[in-house]
């Protein structure tokens, strides 16, 4: 813990109110403590190179920043990825122009290694830029609209409400792409997730209002066959290139008031920024209180995605843009020879130590624990895997303290991975028992146990 009056420091409980060494209220003024204000103080309290110590500058983060909770764990993320040493490289570098490119570096970084979406990365960023004195090298919004690009085809309307789980499927309307695909197979581009109606239900869309705009809240992609949301097979950002063939995306958005007419505009561009697709136009309708909207593209059959990042950027109504990425991989994803064997918990901090080191528990002190790890282990694997890593840690009282996917790359002879969840310093878990749940990637294997914070 850190006093901000008299400057002293000492291991304490996030609890605490009072300085033990002058009696100040830590408490006080709290909230006019910021991420960018607190790293600016460090600097100039113990100079440039306190950011090489990323679990320093947490600890006052998290002693004097009140609130601000998304803020404080794109940092800890950050801290975790090398995103302090990087502000430090900025600082030692003298040349404007060389920080600007230093800058968009960091951002793609965070993007590729701390899996951060481009919105997330970009606000990172700037907090940093903010705390380090350099807020002129701020990054502009993620959320900028991209010129439309014009299309040769749009899919037809359709109307009606569809009942997701019951509807008929609905025939995919062919969508000739600005370049031609590879092994000349025609792409898909699926109807919206609506089903034809007529009669009365004909004439309710005609009564359906025109929205002017949706508040969207996330942009996520699937593995779609281009009939129902229900028949994802993976819901995330990795695709095999042997087995991918249309690529759904879902919009989430504030529930809607009425039922209503929807346009979803949206393109997919390829990693050297050239688009793939023409801006793609679906309709449709959505009922009172839908939260999400999906539509797909791609084509019918396997083996035409290019590896490689693409961008997806998709608006709704008129809407702010949304953007997210998906990667085509070579390799298997979810390996059905993956043989989970045993799993083993370990505490250590942002960096866990080599396997060789680690020392494994099931009950941790409260006055030292820091991150608490989950490691699995299996039979050494021959071909790179890409698969996620999902774990839930709840108290014996029932209130769910951590729910995380993980993505996970596992390469060539790993026998091993792990994952952990908590803080840099020890002093954060509140004493009693813990249960938790893990798995990896579609195996049947779940694991289940209990650990002790005394």
């Amino acid at each position: 813990m850190f006093c901000n009056v008299c400057k002293n420091e000492w291991n304490g409980s996030p609890d605490d109110t009072r300085c033990p060494h002058c009696g100040a209220d830590l408490k006080k003024n709290a909230e006019k403590h910021t991420i960018p204000g607190v790293i600016a103080f460090l600097i100039e309290k113990e100079g440039v190179d306190v950011l090489l110590k990323p679990e320093r500058v947490m600890s006052f983060i998290s002693d004097l920043v009140q609130g601000n909770e998304r803020e404080k764990k794109l940092v800890r993320v950050g801290s975790v990825n090398g995103a302090f040493q990087k502000a430090h490289a900025l600082l030692e570098e003298p040349k404007q122009s060389k920080r600007e490119v230093m800058v968009l570096e960091m951002r793609h970084y965070l993007m590729d290694s701390a899996f951060l979406s481009e919105e997330n990365a970009v606000l990172l960023v700037n907090i940093l830029l903010d705390g380090i004195g350099m807020p002129s090298l701020r990054l502009n919004s993620a959320q900028k609209k991209a010129p439309d690009q014009p299309q040769k085809k749009t899919p037809p309307k359709v109307t009606g409400t569809e009942q997701k789980k019951n509807a008929p499927p609905t025939k995919s309307a062919p969508v000739q792409p600005k370049k031609p695909a590879p092994k000349k197979q025609a792409p898909v581009n699926s109807a919206p997730n609506t089903a034809g109606v007529t009669g009365k239900d004909k004439q309710k869309s005609q009564n359906t209002r025109q929205s002017g705009g949706f508040r969207l809240n996330s942009l996520s992609t699937f593995e779609y066959d281009g009939v129902s949301f229900a028949s994802q097979k993976v819901d995330g950002s990795l695709f095999l290139k042997g087995e991918a063939r249309m690529i759904g995306i879902l919009v989430t958005y504030d529930p809607v008031p009425v039922s209503m007419n929807v346009s979803l505009d949206w393109q997919i561009f390829r990693q050297d920024g050239s688009p793939l697709t023409g801006l793609i136009h679906g309709m449709g309708v959505v009922n009172r209180g839908d939260t999400d909207f999906y539509q797909g593209w791609g084509w019918a059959v396997p083996g035409n995605w290019e590896t490689g990042r693409y961008t997806v950027k998709a608006s709704m109504n008129g809407s702010g843009q949304l953007t997210t990425y998906f990667d085509i991989v070579d390799g298997c994803y979810d390996n059905p020879r993956l043989t989970m064997n045993s799993l083993k918990l370990f505490s250590a901090g942002g960096i866990p130590p080599a396997i060789s080191e680690r020392k494994y528990f099931t009950a941790f002190s409260s006055h030292q624990a820091r991150r608490i790890y989950f490691e699995i282990s299996f039979a050494r694997i021959n071909a790179p895997v890409y698969t996620t890593m999902r774990y839930k840690i709840t108290r014996d009282n029932g209130e769910i303290v951590a729910n995380y996917a993980i993505p996970i790359r596992l390469r060539n002879g790993d026998t091993a991975c792990w994952t952990g969840f908590g803080w840099e310093n020890p002093g954060h878990w509140k004493k009693g028992r813990y249960g938790y749940e893990v798995t990896l990637g579609k195996s049947n294997n779940i694991f289940r146990g209990i650990f002790d914070i005394v």
